[in-house]
């Protein structure tokens, strides 16, 4: 066995009803797998009829992608138009300011912005994927 395998080895002891239903066979339950050594919890659940495998990630992780996204887009944008209006003005009024150093700058705050819009892209497909997941009323 490679050592970039998961072990997938037993099902959870949780004994509470899944709120998962599998969408290949649409009648079965997706129960939260263990994988050797990690804790109790995990994202990773198996239909208890087609042994189908799914990702499904937690309302914390998702919760947590989407403030962090905001927040830090926040930082990132006010960041970058800081910087965007420094070069601005450089430009407009002919000033010698530090020009490379804040046009540097404004690309690292745009690099930071596409990640936080990454990490805000990764959470809006974490909520479709439980709600493609979620058991019908």
């Amino acid at each position: 066995m490679d050592n970039n395998e998961l072990l997938l080895t037993r099902k959870s002891n949780r004994r509470y009803q899944s709120i998962f239903t599998c969408t290949k066979c649409k009648q079965g339950q997706m129960n939260p797998l263990h994988q050797e050594g990690e804790p109790e919890y995990t994202d990773i659940f198996v239909c208890d009829k087609c042994d189908h495998t799914a990702t499904i990630p937690s309302l914390v992780i998702i919760f947590t992608q989407f403030i962090s996204a905001i927040a830090g887009g926040m930082v990132s944008a006010y960041l970058f138009i800081q910087h965007l209006s420094k070069v601005l003005t450089a430009f407009q009024f002919n000033t010698t300011d530090p020009l490379s150093s804040n046009i540097s700058l404004m690309a690292v705050a745009a690099l930071f912005l596409c990640g936080f819009g990454y990490t805000l892209f990764r959470a809006f497909i974490g909520i479709n994927r439980r709600r493609k997941y979620r058991r019908p009323k």
